[in-house]
């Protein structure tokens, strides 16, 4: 049986039954007295807990720049609700604990807020003030996802940058990508994908375009699109897949003809849910010779496939030996201390897009290039290194494997075996032989040229060069793109030692990915949409730099900085002197924290790695 603690009614008096002359002293010493009161409730908790990472943010990490960058937000006027009591620096913080805590949702943040006196103290709230309700925190973060999702991310940055300097533009990074699942499912059939998207375009049709304009859609029952009854006849399935599809049509038909002449709030919503429908109609479905509507080969649905009319922004990422996930495909390119750019792109992006998309972001925010950029071997293509020099005017250099000949195949020659004249007039194989057979393609992306079979008769790379299924008397075949050149530098330079030692060091990015997946929270977005999910990845790769800033201080590798005393934040009503501010401020405390192991507790699990 549970044991329930008492708890007091809601009639019990603030103040004790006391003499009149005692509560007129009590209220008049109120404030120093709870600030008395509170320092001996927390002054055993942080002679416990001294090397938490949360006493050495306090202690040391001012997030100013970004309490900054979140100034505008405020309480609408004529909303239900009033202003909140907290400061943009204890929400800020809030912000904090939530990606130190995993992206916890909003109510597993107030609870934790609540109940957890450390992070009450991090956070700033005084130990008789109510914590946030879950709203309040929500529509802070939906604000910081849309003004300022890299406010704490560019904050962070700046600060290491200060107390544990790296110089960006001589550092060599590394690319890595991960699934981040979206917190909705997959709809169950394409029939179901299509009758909820065309609700939800009726809906807004219905609510946004003006009367003049209803007869757009026609008369239809909506019963088959509500009512999803489960089938086991394929003859039904396709029935009902047919009789979506063909609602779906109607719809595309009638509405796209005067989307022009929408106003301006209607244009803003209704187009997008038209291009929705009309993509998930044909990356899914075709009509057949009977004029029905079937479902597509596996290997003739679109790339960017929808399955959700909830996060319509969400695509299947497929990772080789890995199930598909619908969601964001995560990227970071990190160095060996710090993450330096952390970009959310929908699932079905390639991995050989991820340097270009993590340059440019860098270059949007004006940070220096990097010298060097590994990434595995999806980004070893041509194409991804010719991007890659692109966007960095020629200032970063792709490192990475060439993939092998065919994609798949490690014993035979890969492309950067052949060599090619500068003008691409020959073509010498690894055996010596010239070919001046070349037939350029007629799109412009590169040249074909041809091996007849008695050119390489008696080679002794014969099973080396052709796949052993190929005619022995038919020719071979050697495209060179116009990204060659890329290839054959970058075979030239993985030789060197710089180069294997680069390529060596690859490796340090996986346990980043293992952190910000296991302990940041990134496996699974919290929110649908890819700025959403964008949002969640700075924040938690903020707070992945700091935890590991404090590793490295620990372990002697970084400077410890000076120790700073606490600012207390104005609704903090406790006085300099007790102990929470003095377990912060007293030098010996942070010393304890640079050189003594974390527990191996719950609270410890969150520190930085070892």
């Amino acid at each position: 049986m549970a044991i329930v603690p008492p708890l007091p009614y809601a009639d019990t008096p603030d103040l004790p039954d006391l003499p009149p002359l005692a509560l007129w002293v009590l209220g008049e010493h109120l404030e120093p007295i709870l600030a008395w009161v509170a320092g001996r409730v927390m002054r055993p908790m942080f002679q416990r807990c001294a090397d938490h990472p949360l006493v050495a943010l306090h202690a040391w990490y001012d997030p100013a720049d970004a309490v900054a960058a979140c100034a505008g937000f405020h309480h609408p006027e004529g909303t239900p609700g009033k202003p909140p009591d907290y400061t943009i620096a204890q929400l800020v913080r809030m912000e904090i604990v939530r990606s130190w805590a995993g992206s916890c949702s909003e109510r597993a943040l107030e609870q934790l807020l609540s109940t957890d006196f450390l992070v009450r103290w991090f956070v700033g709230l005084p130990l008789m003030q109510r914590g946030p309700d879950h709203s309040t925190l929500a529509d802070f973060h939906a604000y910081v996802s849309d003004h300022a999702p890299d406010a704490l991310f560019r904050d962070s940055l700046t600060f290491l940058d200060q107390v544990d300097p790296e110089p960006p533009d001589q550092t060599p990074q590394i690319v890595d990508t991960f699934a981040m699942e979206s917190p909705v499912t997959p709809t169950r059939s394409t029939a179901y994908l299509l009758a909820q998207l065309s609700l939800r375009l009726i809906a807004a049709w219905e609510q946004l375009a003006p009367a003049a304009l209803q007869w757009v859609i026609p008369p239809l029952d909506y019963g088959p699109l509500t009512r999803f009854v489960a089938l086991s006849d394929p003859v039904d399935h396709q029935a009902r897949r047919h009789a979506c599809a063909s609602v779906a049509t109607w719809l595309l038909e009638g509405i796209t003809p005067h989307l022009p002449t929408l106003a301006d709030g209607a244009r803003a919503v209704i187009p997008e849910l038209r291009d929705t429908l009309a993509t998930a109609l044909t990356d899914n479905l075709m009509r057949d010779a009977s004029d029905q509507w079937v479902e597509r080969p596996p290997k003739q649905r679109g790339q960017h496939r929808i399955a959700s009319a909830v996060d319509r922004e969400a695509t299947f990422r497929k990772h080789t030996g890995q199930p598909a996930v619908l969601g964001t495909n995560a990227v970071i390119s990190t160095t060996a201390t710090r993450i330096r750019a952390c970009v959310a792109l929908t699932g079905s992006v390639p991995d050989g897009e991820a340097p270009t998309a993590v340059l440019q972001q860098q270059r949007d925010a004006d940070q220096p290039l990097p010298p060097y950029l590994v990434i595995d071997r999806a980004g070893g293509w041509g194409k991804s290194r010719a991007r890659a020099h692109a966007v960095s005017d020629g200032q970063t250099t792709l490192v990475a494997r060439i993939p092998t000949a065919g994609g798949s195949d490690p014993t035979r020659f890969t492309l950067a075996d052949f060599r090619i004249d500068p003008d691409v007039t020959t073509c010498r194989c690894p055996n010596g032989v010239v070919s001046i057979q070349n037939y350029p393609r007629g799109d412009g992306s590169g040249v074909d040229f041809r091996y007849r079979a008695s050119d390489c008769q008696g080679c002794a790379f014969w099973s080396q060069c052709r796949d052993p299924d190929a005619n022995p008397t038919g020719h071979r075949s050697v495209f060179i793109s116009t990204y060659h050149p890329f290839l054959r530098d970058a075979a030239a330079f993985n030789a060197t030692p710089e180069g294997r030692a680069l390529l060596w060091g690859r490796w340090r990015v996986e346990p980043v990915v293992a952190w910000l997946v296991q302990w940041q929270g990134c496996r699974r977005a919290r929110r649908i949409g890819t700025a959403a999910a964008q949002c969640q990845l700075y924040q938690a790769c903020a707070v992945r730099n700091l935890l590991s800033w404090l590793s490295r201080v620990r372990r002697g590798l970084a400077p410890r900085p000076p120790t700073m005393i606490t600012r207390i934040v104005p609704d903090l009503r406790l006085a300099p002197t007790c102990g929470p501010v003095a377990a912060c401020a007293a030098p010996g405390r942070i010393a304890r924290f640079a050189t003594r192991r974390p527990a191996r507790s719950r609270i410890a699990a969150h520190a930085a790695p070892r």
